[in-house]
């Protein structure tokens, strides 16, 4: 091809020359006007060969045959040799622009051969690897139908790539899956690469979770389709599923053990902790893993010098290391750690690596010191104790034997300790006491109560023997059982009961005897006090009788302070009168048996209520809080609330709104029955003579009364059991409370 331009660039000259001189007449003197052309395509054809052999030919022949004198070598005009100069650089620049444009266009060829063949290798790699590919891929025109696809996207739909050319994908793949497909094809046509992860069914029935990616085919700007990528990630799924609940399995049983497990590369530094190192040294989560340096915070001082010693040792020689340790929280909070640590070294035997793991160990630690000071209490109730504490093994032998035991037996503990427990038991015991120790064994009972007065006996050093009170229990321990018998010398209680059941029997006698001489004590005191009602009423009722008629039948002619001493006498007999009934009241709310029963509390309060108001009406504002109920004696009870509410009664008599209120509350655990009134009140300085007889906080033309009547609520409360109580104030009411037990 070469040679052929080679030529061809040097005809082009002739041709040049050929024609000029034709059309000579019409172009001159333009010599140069054809071979311009003539040098440019002869450079253009054979490059800078053929250009600069063209050139020179081209000024040959114009010099010779077209710049006067022609066909001769001279010349007449000097400007005739700069166009030939300006010929020649211009012949030279046209034939080095197109050499460099040749060797250029060579560049590009060889540049686009190699691209070529590159491109060929690459489709080649990628073709197979489309048809290799594990993952299910597929492209998809813009008629929703496939145009290419794998094995392994065809083999999911039970034909092969040249089964599926062609076939819309709604008919392939079904309409359950393409509902979920479709949307995303759609936004792939209009330029919009998706991505998702989705389970689907394929005919086979199999649902699987795949990786999908739609991407949208561009070929000259314009969208060709939509390449459709699905990976099977089902069992990568399934995996990180099982690791993930694997993990949370170890998180959960970390925090239910306590243990967090950490790492630390000694080269870089780097820290990595388990959640549950956080939590066992109180550090904020959000927080990168503290530094070696900053460990130390956690730790009292003692145990940050055990561990960091540790620490270091395993640093230096690679030995493991185990030690529990004291951390201090921020809080001031202190647990207990058990803090474990191994070395990894590399080839040459340096530690590149320390892990291990930090247990809570604050429950253990508790446990056991609460198991040592129940161990120094058991030992001190036991070295304390008063009864005799025995303890022996499944051969009889004794292995504990406390001091108050020696007491009782006459032995030193520490000689006890291995001799056989019958050296304790009187030899006619001895058989006996076998057969219900290997009984009680065999039955499986922890304890039982043994021996009651006489029935069993011990045998003490000197060889006197003594009755004896015991319980047995058993335990199991690794190495058998044990069983434990804690007995006491009874043999002075027998005596402390044999005197005490005499002393019962004489006291009882007393009782008996004392009963009668108080029965026959209140016989005589309610005959004195009905005789001395009866003979004092005779006398008064001739006093006031005969003052009366001395006035009736004599006042004309008594003076006016003669009449004013009869009044008194009057009056003095009436109140002598009150005080004898008031004397026989009090003397009988008391007497005779208790009759117990239910009384509706709340019933009885507002019956005698409505009966005051009748008896003395006036506007009172009345409230009795419903439900109460008391057991007691419904003659005495009624005497009781009674005598309060007609107090409560009298001394509101000057108040404008008078209230008055029944109710219950519960104090120090105790239910009091209370009455409030809202009256003239007393002073508390002289609560304590409320309730004796015959005495009153308030003069007789205020409020009268013979002071008898909270006496006999005082001793009607005691005969019950119970108590009273009274708080007033100077013009602001009062309230009893009682209880009855």
């Amino acid at each position: 091809m070469m040679g052929k331009n080679w030529g061809l660039a040097i005809l082009l000259p002739f041709l040049a020359l050929a024609l000029q001189w034709v059309l000579w007449p019409w172009l001159s003197p333009f010599v140069w006007l054809l071979f311009y052309p003539a040098v440019f395509f002869s450079a253009r054809l054979g490059g800078l060969r053929g250009g600069l052999a063209s050139t020179v030919i081209s000024t040959a022949m114009a010099w010779y045959f077209f710049i006067p004198p022609q066909l001769s070598w001279a010349v007449d005009n000097p400007n005739r040799y700069y166009s030939v100069a300006l010929f020649l650089a211009m012949g030279y620049w046209f034939s080095d622009t197109h050499e460099r444009l040749r060797r250029a266009q060579q560049q590009v060829n060889a540049d686009l051969m190699d691209v070529r063949q590159r491109t060929q290798a690459e489709l080649q790699r990628y073709g197979e690897i489309f048809a290799t590919s594990s993952d299910m891929l597929a492209f998809i025109n813009t008629e929703r139908c496939y145009h290419l696809a794998n094995p392994a996207y065809a083999g999911r739909f039970g034909t092969t790539p040249e089964g599926l050319r062609q076939r819309p994908v709604a008919d392939v793949v079904g309409t359950g899956m393409y509902a979920h497909l479709s949307p995303y094809i759609d936004r792939a046509l209009s330029g919009e690469m998706q991505r998702c992860i989705a389970e689907l069914t394929f005919p086979d029935g199999k649902p699987r979770v795949l990786d999908t990616e739609y991407l949208p085919f561009r070929q000259d700007g314009e969208i060709q389709g939509v390449v459709l990528s699905l990976r099977d990630i089902t069992d990568r799924k399934a995996a990180e599923a099982k690791l993930k609940a694997s993990e949370m399995a170890l998180r959960e049983a970390q925090t239910l053990a306590g243990i967090g497990n950490w790492q630390w590369d000694v080269q870089t530094g780097t820290q990595t902790w388990s959640e549950e190192i956080y939590r066992i040294y109180g550090r904020d989560p959000g927080l990168p893993p503290a530094s070696y340096s900053e460990v130390r915070q956690y730790f009292s001082p003692e145990s940050w010098a055990l561990l960091s010693a540790a620490v270091e040792k395993c640093l230096a020689e690679g030995e493991a290391y185990e030690c529990d340790a004291e951390t201090v929280r921020s809080d001031g909070a202190r647990h207990w750690i058990t803090a474990r640590g191994k070395a990894v070294q590399d080839a040459n035997g340096n530690v590149i690596i320390l892990h291990g793991t930090v247990q809570d160990i604050t429950v253990r630690k508790q446990m056991e010191q609460g198991l040592r000071e129940s161990e120094e209490r058991l030992a001190n109730i036991i070295g304390s104790a008063m009864d005799a504490i025995i303890t022996v093994d499944e051969q009889q032998q004794i292995r504990l034997f406390n001091p108050a035991a020696g007491q009782v037996f006459g032995l030193d503990p520490a000689e006890a300790i291995g001799q056989p427990l019958a050296r304790l038991i009187p030899p006619r015991f001895r058989d006996s006491h076998g057969d219900n120790i290997r009984r009680f064994s065999q039955v499986g009972t922890t304890a039982r109560r043994m021996g009651a007065l006489g029935e069993i006996s011990g045998l003490r050093a000197n060889g006197e023997e003594f009755p004896i009170e015991a319980s047995i229990s058993q335990a199991h321990i690794a190495s058998g059982k044990l069983f434990t018998v804690i007995l006491r010398d009874i043999a002075e209680r027998n005596r402390n009961q044999e005197a005490i059941r005499r002393l019962n029997a004489e006291l009882e006698q007393r009782v008996v005897e004392r009963t009668a001489e108080l029965t026959a004590a209140n016989r005589e005191l309610d005959a004195f006090a009905y005789a001395v009602s009866h003979d004092l009423r005779a006398p008064l009722r001739a006093m006031s009788g005969f003052s009366q008629a001395l006035l009736e039948d004599y006042g004309d002619q008594l003076q006016d302070e003669a009449k004013m001493y009869l009044d008194q006498i009057n009056i003095a007999s009436n109140k002598m009168s009150g005080l004898v009934d008031g004397l026989l009241v009090l003397s009988r709310s008391v007497r005779g048996e208790l009759q117990l029963g239910d009384i509706n509390l709340s019933a009885l309060a507002g019956r005698l209520l409505a009966e005051l108001g009748k008896n003395n009406p006036r506007q009172v504002v009345v409230e009795v809080e419903a439900g109460l109920q008391i057991r007691g004696d419904v003659r005495m009870v009624e005497v009781l609330m009674s005598n309060l509410l007609e107090n409560a009664w009298k001394y509101t008599a000057h108040v404008a709104v008078p209230h008055i209120r029944v109710y219950a509350e519960e104090r120090d655990g105790k239910r009091y029955f209370c009455v409030a009134d809202n009256g003239a009140g007393f002073d508390m300085a002289y609560a304590s003579r409320l309730f004796q007889p015959f005495q009153r906080l308030h003069r007789q033309d205020e409020f009268p009364g013979i002071g008898i009547g909270l006496a006999t609520v005082q001793r009607i409360v005691h005969r019950h059991g119970g108590t009273i109580e009274a708080h007033g104030e100077m013009g602001k009411g009062a309230v009893f409370s009682f209880t009855i037990r």
